[in-house]
């Protein structure tokens, strides 16, 4: 299940009793979980029938609440956020895997977890296994430019501020698709720019955008096999104080826009032909000369490096310049 099809079914207001949260956007996430409370739950009860774990709850506590009634409503809500269920060794096994495989109608769960490393079925998590089969997995994906356009300008036009697709276009390109990234960077957009109309110079201005230079001698660099280039790379950005999330998100795009490139050359296109059917231009025609100098494990071998990288930064497991080291320590080049 997508966002989309499950903001749908917690408007209709019949939710299921399980959903695990997956995928990168955690702002969406979060909205989800703020939306499913406003819509299932009356706020005159919410210290009857909603509860919130941000670290392991006590079971009984919280089995006691899963099987309580409602009090004056048809539903409750539970939500679970970064709690620990999917860890390889929770305590109390089997009495929480009882709890979730039996919830009752009238609950609505949202377990949200760091993901598992992909690889062999038998590395998944045991309670994991067991919540995907019997719950819903809503897929939270970075939003496309087409979606994240009007947004931008939804807010900017909360600021007093207009702001046309090219300008914001540019934002993302700049910043990556993360929408909480981008709703700060916004926010500082719109207190600075001093005309109605935000344009390129305001932006340029207020963030500290990552070039796509820097980023594309970072992945040729690790294309290279130059890991001593690629701690200077790093250096160099944090000493001119470049955010590390932000760059991160740029930097798993364009690695994402090489892998499609990768893939078009797969198929038997030439480099013109890839570089077209991307969409043309500097950024595609550079992204299909560095997949032609690669394959697709390596590829996606970092990219989720990266998708690590992004979870220990967001879940503060690891010091954000750590984390993006870490990528090229690990990266096998």
């Amino acid at each position: 299940m997508n966002y989309t099809e499950f903001t749908a079914e917690i408007k209709a207001g019949l939710p299921k009793s399980l959903y695990i949260l997956t995928g990168e956007e955690d702002y969406l996430k979060e909205h989800s979980v703020a939306q499913a409370k406003k819509r299932l739950i009356d706020p005159g009860l919410e210290d009857f029938n909603f509860q919130s774990y941000s670290e392991m709850p006590d079971f009984t506590a919280c089995n006691s609440f899963v099987n309580t009634l409602p009090m004056m409503s048809e539903r409750k809500l539970l939500v679970l956020r970064n709690c620990g269920f999917f860890e390889k060794n929770v305590k109390q096994k089997a009495d929480w895997e009882e709890m979730f495989t039996k919830l009752p109608e009238y609950i609505c769960v949202l377990l949200w977890e760091g993901e598992n490393e992909k690889g062999k079925k038998s590395s998944v998590p045991p309670l994991r296994k067991v919540c995907e089969k019997i719950g819903i997995v809503v897929e939270f994906s970075f939003q496309t430019e087409a979606k994240l356009i009007p947004w931008l300008a939804k807010a900017a036009a909360g600021g007093g501020k207009l702001i046309d697709r090219s300008v914001a276009s540019y934002i993302i390109s700049s910043l990556g698709r993360s929408m909480s990234v981008l709703k700060t960077e916004m926010q500082k957009i719109v207190a600075y720019a001093h005309g109605e109309q935000i344009t390129r110079d305001d932006v340029d201005a207020v963030i500290v955008k990552p070039t796509e230079d820097k980023v594309y001698k970072l992945i040729d660099a690790i294309m290279d096999g130059r890991r001593d280039l690629c701690y200077a790379y790093l250096y160099d950005l944090r000493q001119n104080r470049t955010e590390p999330i932000p760059f991160l998100g740029l930097f798993s795009g364009r690695l994402v826009m090489v892998y499609h490139a990768r893939l078009l050359l797969d198929e038997g296109l030439t480099s013109a032909a890839a570089a077209k059917a991307l969409g043309g231009g500097w950024l595609n025609e550079k992204s299909v000369r560095i997949a032609s100098r690669t394959n697709d494990a390596r590829l996606e071998r970092l990219i989720d490096l990266c998708r690590g990288a992004d979870r220990s930064m967001k879940q503060g497991r690891v010091e954000s310049w750590a984390a993006l080291e870490m990528i090229v320590t690990e990266m096998r080049i």
